[in-house]
């Protein structure tokens, strides 16, 4: 595939984590939980590492890495339901729209990841980015237990 139409997906791929990680730090501002707080730095810490590597990606093929207009104040449909989600200070919910915006983004990766003829070694990159995602919705499931274990037993 010519490196055009690989750096078309990368950078695909550099909007969703930019657009991610900025609806982690805007939850992390305005949620009260620490747990939900740690548990979104990490996360957005990931989805930092994951931006910088697409970005040298995109750099290494030629292409000019495209981030969102951060400086316009146009509101992310991901932060958008999420700030309404927090107005609420309901855990369980602020973790289950989380688990579905990285359920989202685990579909982009795969759709990325099959359609897209990459070299090796980008692959596994995309690939372990992917996995990491995933593995990321384990925590969240592990966290909403505990929350509504704190529930029943208040």
């Amino acid at each position: 595939m010519k490196s055009e139409q690989i750096n078309k997906q990368l950078n695909r791929l550099l909007t969703i984590n930019f657009k991610a990680e900025k609806a982690f730090l805007d939850v992390i501002e305005n949620v009260e939980s620490t747990v939900i707080k740690n548990f979104l730095r990490v996360s957005g810490y990931e989805r930092k590492q994951f931006i910088k590597a697409i970005d040298l990606a995109i750099r290494e093929k030629g292409g000019v890495p495209t981030y969102p207009d951060h400086t316009l104040p146009k509101p992310n449909k991901k932060s958008s339901k999420l700030r309404q989600i927090i107005a609420k200070k309901n855990k369980l919910k602020i973790l289950t729209e989380i688990g579905r915006m990285q359920v989202v983004d685990i579909e982009k990766y795969q759709k990325v990841l099959n359609n897209v003829d990459l070299p090796e070694q980008l692959e596994a990159a995309l690939r372990n980015q992917k996995n990491t995602i995933v593995n990321s919705l384990y925590g969240i499931e592990v966290h909403k237990d505990l929350f509504a274990r704190q529930i029943t037993l208040s």
